[in-house]
């Protein structure tokens, strides 16, 4: 199946999603809010092959980027003396669509999403049915990164200028070139952060043929598929930490309570440290996670365990997916891990294992370790 034509389909979309963010992507609630609307009004809400459009079409991704952490009191303040208080694009994918449109003077047919994520997937979906658009059963990253510099395309050395941005307010900036991939980032960053929320962009305009090797293709079918898995499994007295787990070809790492967790916003992004005590078949046994927004790190009794580019997701023991900002101490979750093939390169492992983040790690492939 490839198009959400029940609520009870909108609601295994976005779980499914969320499954796939790997702690970022966005929470499900906001993601199925943006997506209701859509819904409401009767749009096509339909996943579409890449192969289906001509090789000289346009498409773009259109995400959100920003950091996924509470607001802090003083920044709250901030946002109130700066009269944000009323949002006045209800749609920021939308326009930064129409405004990258008219930056090129071309006209997209379809929009891919960014990377798998409770918001990041429903909200590209959303705008690709506001503007009757084609929306691709595809993501440029097969998880949730916290750079967009980490994308697929970035590997292909495409272009990700020029950018629409738009935040909430109403402000819209178009950076037409960028210096490299990370600039590009930075320059994205230092509009989300003034914005107090995440603003909506569009980028990476690319031509239907040359999309192709830059994607993983059929990755909204599979989180259909796996939010429906879950829900199934819960309804028929199953496991549905391990039917996410067979969805996603993964194993479950870890059972265990959330016994700290420690966070900072920083930079636009969300960096955090959890701590869990082994339960069940886990018992007497400790495992870490660090984030950058996503989980990348982990240690299982203090030694170097699962590391990015293979996935790791948090989940409680009904199969619903935790963000790392809904993430908190006292939760009984699942920790499941699955291999992203598309990233074990060379350039891969570079922008997306270890020591992309700091740590003087080497990266090994999941199944090595379990």
């Amino acid at each position: 199946m490839n198009k959400i034509l029940t609520m009870k389909d909108l609601d295994d979309f976005v779980r499914g999603s969320t499954l796939f963010g790997t702690g970022g992507g966005g929470p499900q609630n906001v993601g199925k809010s943006l997506l209701l609307g859509s819904f409401e009004e009767g749009k096509n809400l339909e996943f579409v092959d890449i192969n289906d459009l001509d090789d000289e079409a346009w498409i773009c991704t259109a995400l959100f980027m920003g950091s996924i952490a509470p607001l802090s009191d003083e920044e709250k303040e901030k946002k109130a003396s700066l009269g944000l208080d009323e949002k006045k694009e209800p749609r920021v994918l939308v326009r930064a669509v129409k405004e990258l449109e008219k930056e090129l003077g071309i006209e997209f047919d379809g929009i891919v999403s960014v990377e798998l994520g409770g918001i990041n997937c429903p909200a590209p979906l959303d705008a690709a049915a506001q503007l009757n658009k084609k929306f691709i059963d595809a993501d440029l990253a097969g998880r949730a990164v916290p750079e967009v510099a980490q994308i697929l395309p970035r590997m292909m050395k495409y272009e990700i200028a020029p950018i629409a941005c738009v935040d909430p307010w109403g402000d819209v900036c178009i950076i037409k070139e960028v210096a490299n991939y990370d600039m590009a980032e930075q320059l994205g960053k230092m509009l989300s952060i003034p914005a107090f929320e995440p603003i909506g962009l569009a980028c990476f305009p690319m031509k239907v043929k040359d999309a192709k090797e830059a994607m993983v293709t059929e990755t909204m079918t599979r989180n259909l598929k796996a939010g429906a898995a879950v829900r199934e499994a819960r309804e028929n007295g199953e496991d549905p930490v391990k039917a996410f787990a067979d969805i996603a070809d993964g194993q479950i790492v870890f059972r265990g309570t959330v016994e700290k967790k420690e966070w900072k916003n920083e930079g636009g992004y969300m960096y955090v440290d959890l701590d869990l005590k082994g339960i069940k078949e886990f018992e007497n046994n400790t495992f870490r996670i660090w984030a950058k927004n996503e989980n990348h790190i982990s240690w299982l009794n203090d030694e170097v365990y699962i590391t990015s580019p293979d996935l790791l997701q948090c989940v409680l023991e009904d199969g619903e997916p935790l963000t790392n900002t809904d993430i908190k101490e006292g939760d009984y979750v699942a920790v499941v891990a699955f291999a992203n093939p598309k990233y074990r390169t060379e350039e891969g492992i570079r922008i997306m294992g270890p020591k992309h983040y700091g740590f003087d790690i080497e990266y090994r492939p999941m199944e090595e370790i379990i």
